[in-house]
């Protein structure tokens, strides 16, 4: 009888850690997925950053060959008066 009530005691601390253990690892795995999702943003956010750095520097490359080109064209008009 002893045998039997210590079996059964056996059993249910067995199976309240195992579902410990299988809700921790659980957890474990959906902030694995969590962590990944939020690397793959960082990743995207940071590709656009860098596109967008591009374009703002040609842009601006852009912007002061033109002032250059107005400088010189300026400089000329006041030396042809």
């Amino acid at each position: 009888m002893y045998f039997l009530i210590s079996l059964v005691f056996g059993f249910l601390i067995f199976m309240i850690l195992y579902g410990r253990y299988m809700n921790v690892s659980g957890n474990i795995g959906q902030r694995r997925i969590q962590i990944d999702n939020l690397r793959d943003e960082v990743e995207f956010k940071v590709g656009r950053l860098k596109k967008g750095t591009t374009q703002i520097n040609r842009e601006i490359a852009d912007a002061t060959r033109n002032l250059d080109d107005l400088k010189s064209s300026l400089n000329d008009a006041r030396s042809k008066k």
